[in-house]
C-alpha cells in the first residue's frame, strides 16, 4: 500500500500515455492504477473493469472479464463500504504490491484495522478469503468490543462467532444485546478474557447472578461495571463482586431493585476507589447506605441517587463533610432531601439536578401564567 501511494504519476512512459489518450483517457484497468490520483474507491466503474470502450492490449480478455465480474459484485454488495472496494481494487492490481502484502500482526492489525468502525471490518472480510483470514486475525486480537458499533441490533449467532478467539479483550459493551443475551452466550467470554476492565451490561434482563458471579473471579482488574436495570443483581452475587474486584472505580446501579442498604455498604466498605456510583431508582436505599458511602469512598466524584426516596437530609450533609471532591449530585424526586442540605454542595460548586426553590418557582410561575417577572437573585 505504501509503495503504491507513492508511485509517481509523471514516470508513465510516453508511450502509455499516448495509447490511454487513445482509448479515451482512464478506460482500462492499468491506466487507472498507473495515476495514484485516480485511484478513489469513488470513481471506480465498469469501465475501470475493461467495460469501457477501450481494451488494454497488455490484459488478457480472461482477466478482463474476471476483474469486470468481481467489481460488479462487491460494488453492490459492499456499496456502503469505500474501504472495502478501495481494497478489493488494490488486490486486482496486476502489476504492483496489494495491501495484503503489508504484515499483517505487525502492521495492518495493530496500526490500520484498529482505527476502522466495527462494521466496515465486518463487510471487509466478505471481500475474499484473503481479507476474511486478515479479519480474523483482527477480531482474535481486538482489545474492544462495542456491539453499538455493528448496529441497532446484533444477531446472537454473529456474536458468538466474533468473540470465539478472544482471549485480549479489555472493554466489552453488550447493551445492545439485550434482547437476547443470556449466560450461554456471556459466559465462555468473561472466561476467556482475564484482562477486562470496562464492561457495560445496560439493561441484559435475560442474564443471571450466576454472570456477575463469574466476571468477579475473572477480571480482578475490572474498574468500570454498569448493571444498570438488571434487576437479576442480587446482595450475594454484589458481595462476590466487592471481594474480588477491589480496584472499581465506576458501577452503575440504577434500578437493580432487589439491593438494599446492607449490599451498598459492603461494596463500598471494599471499593474504596469508588469514583462513580449510581443507586438511582431504587426505593430500598437509604440514608445507611448513602454515609456509608461518603465514609469509605474519599475519592466519590459522581452519584446518583435519583428517585431513591428514603434519601433525607442527613445524609446529603455527611456526603458533603467528607466527599471533598464531590462534582456532581443526582437528587432528583428524592422528596425528602431539601434546599437545607444541598445548599452546603452548592456553595461548593457542586453541580445539582434540582434548581434553587425560588428558581423552581419562576419556573412554575412563568409555565402557568407564561411569564416571569425579573428578580436578581444575586442580591
Amino acid at each position: 500500500m505504501v509503495s503504491e501511494c507513492r508511485t509517481n504519476p509523471h514516470r508513465v512512459s510516453a508511450h502509455a500515455r499516448s495509447a490511454n489518450r487513445q482509448r479515451g483517457g482512464r478506460g482500462s484497468v492499468r491506466g487507472r492504477y498507473d495515476n495514484c490520483a485516480d485511484r478513489s474507491p469513488g470513481r471506480f466503474s465498469a469501465a475501470a473493469a475493461g467495460k469501457g470502450k477501450g481494451k488494454d492490449p497488455a490484459l488478457s480478455p480472461g482477466l478482463r472479464r474476471q476483474g469486470a465480474r468481481v467489481a460488479r459484485h462487491w460494488m453492490w454488495r459492499l456499496i456502503d463500504s469505500s474501504l472495502a472496494l478501495w481494497c478489493l481494487m488494490m488486490s486486482l492490481t496486476p502489476t504492483r504490491g496489494c495491501l495484503l502484502d503489508l504484515p499483517w500482526e505487525d502492521i495492518l492489525v495493530p496500526h490500520i484495522l484498529c482505527h476502522l468502525p466495527l462494521q466496515q471490518l465486518l463487510s471487509l472480510q466478505r471481500v475474499s478469503k484473503s481479507f476474511q483470514s486478515l479479519i480474523q486475525l483482527y477480531l482474535a486480537n481486538m482489545r474492544c468490543f462495542d456491539s453499538s458499533q455493528i448496529g441497532p441490533a446484533i444477531p446472537r449467532a454473529a456474536f458468538v462467532n466474533l468473540l470465539k478467539d478472544n482471549e485480549v479483550l479489555q472493554q466489552l459493551a453488550l447493551q445492545n444485546c439485550s434482547d437476547w443475551l443470556t449466560d450461554r452466550e456471556l459466559l465462555p467470554v468473561i472466561g476467556q478474557n482475564h484482562h477486562l476492565h470496562h464492561i457495560q451490561l445496560k439493561g441484559c434482563a435475560q442474564l443471571s447472578r450466576h454472570a456477575l458471579v463469574a466476571i468477579s473471579l475473572s477480571c480482578p482488574n475490572l474498574r468500570q461495571l454498569s448493571l444498570a436495570h438488571c434487576e437479576w443483581v442480587d446482595s450475594l452475587s454484589l458481595r462476590s463482586l466487592a471481594d474480588h474486584c477491589k480496584a472499581l472505580e465506576a458501577v452503575d446501579l440504577t434500578a437493580c431493585r432487589q439491593l438494599k442498604d446492607e449490599a451498598i455498604c459492603y461494596l463500598v466498605q471494599k471499593c474504596g476507589r469508588l469514583k462513580s456510583l449510581s443507586l438511582a431508582v431504587n426505593a430500598n436505599v437509604g440514608d445507611v447506605a448513602v454515609e456509608e458511602t461518603a465514609k469509605c469512598c474519599p475519592e466519590l466524584e459522581h452519584l446518583d441517587l435519583t428517585g431513591c426516596l428514603r434519601v433525607k437530609n442527613d445524609s446529603i450533609r455527611v456526603l458533603a463533610e467528607y466527599c471533598p471532591k464531590l462534582r456532581s449530585l443526582k437528587v432528583k424526586h428524592c422528596h425528602n432531601v431539601a434546599e437545607s442540605s444541598l445548599s452546603i454542595l452548592r456553595s461548593r460548586g457542586v453541580e445539582l439536578d434540582v434548581e434553587p426553590p425560588l428558581q423552581r418557582a419562576l419556573v412554575l410561575l412563568q409555565d402557568v401564567v407564561g411569564f416571569a417577572p425579573f428578580i436578581n437573585l444575586q442580591i
